[in-house]
């Protein structure tokens, strides 16, 4: 387990008071459902979508919802989550930045019966779990088809692996990447982390690893920024990226932000795999709503997977804006954990 800092420490504390005095507070009659999300990294687009769907989801609920942005801080996360259990929400999604540090605090958002339902996090103290399809790993899971992909495309691919910062849900698809890549007789030659987590900061990073490595066919990365600045470190060198025919360096990202989409339609990026984040908002109040108000059950669902969709030339006139597919509840696009 991770060692809180005295800052984290502090807030655990105010946390465990907070909890014997306010048990009840968020089931008063005659208010609206209140909910929130703690949010990793606010100025992710993907992010910016992941609150929309949830605050639409609340909206069918006549629930309301906020979020608050964790900044990539884990302490400042201990600290959000502190602040919802004092406000009374009636339940918490979170996508969890370190597991030592915010264990206590869910735990303690449990003392107080406010449920926690984790985005691609599971653990100590949370409820249940909305999973991106592509954060899953196994032979049918989309990342492990992506290596099959690179595979098809550049039998014996040697490839770059570019991940993030140490989250567990990023660390979790650069093993299943990894692991898959092997299997499908691709070979990892250089690998770096994109810790900033900008296109800005990925290009310098990509760019050293082509100078050290000049027989790359593949740049995989772990988000779409970091993969338009990999597309920009192969570019500026004067190479191509691949577009599905003829030579070129496999460029694929993950996000399926606005910005990836433009950039496959410019032969500037292969693909992205899309997790479909608006969606990931409702399933969140989906999962929610087993737990708290009106629709709350037993024996609630504690895993719920949301489809994920690759995206490159072949099927690019298809694709649609992310906060232009309606959901309801009964819509919202669930699959089974991938196989294998």
């Amino acid at each position: 387990m991770a060692k809180l800092s005295a800052k984290a420490a502090a807030v655990i504390a105010a946390l465990v008071v907070a909890a014997c005095g306010g048990n009840h507070r968020h089931a008063s009659s005659g208010h609206a459902t209140k909910v929130a999300y703690s949010d990793p990294v606010g100025a992710q687009p993907g992010q910016q979508d992941i609150v929309f769907g949830f605050k639409a989801g609340a909206s069918e609920l006549g629930w309301t919802a906020e979020s608050i942005d964790a900044n990539l801080s884990p302490d400042k996360q201990v600290a959000d989550i502190a602040t919802m259990v004092t406000q009374g929400e009636a339940g918490i999604a979170s996508w969890t930045l370190d597991p030592g540090a915010a264990a206590g605090a869910y735990r303690q958002a449990g003392a107080a019966h406010i449920p926690v339902v984790g985005v691609n996090s599971a653990g100590a103290g949370i409820d249940a779990t909305v999973w991106w399809e592509i954060n899953l790993c196994g032979a049918g899971s989309p990342v492990a088809k992506l290596t099959k992909y690179i595979a098809a495309e550049k039998p014996g691919a040697h490839v770059l692996e570019i991940g993030g910062p140490p989250v567990p849900s990023i660390q979790a698809y650069e093993r299943c990447f990894a692991e898959n890549a092997e299997k499908n007789g691709l070979t990892i030659v250089g690998t770096a982390h994109n810790t900033k987590d900008t296109a800005a900061s990925a290009q310098p990073i990509v760019a050293d690893l082509l100078t050290k490595n000049r027989d790359v066919d593949a740049i995989w990365a772990y988000n779409d920024a970091t993969a338009l600045g990999a597309s920009a470190a192969q570019m500026s060198e004067g190479g191509k990226v691949y577009d599905g025919s003829g030579d070129g360096v496999i460029v694929f990202g993950q996000n399926g932000d606005v910005d990836a989409i433009t950039a496959i339609r410019e032969h500037r990026l292969t693909g992205t795999l899309d997790p479909n984040p608006v969606a990931t908002g409702w399933a969140l109040i989906k999962a929610l709503s087993g737990f708290v108000g009106k629709h709350r059950v037993d024996d609630p669902p504690r895993e719920l997977v949301v489809k994920s969709d690759r995206w490159t030339l072949d099927n690019i006139d298809l694709y649609k804006p992310p906060r232009e597919r309606h959901y309801t509840l009964a819509t919202v696009p669930l699959v089974r954990p991938p196989s294998g």
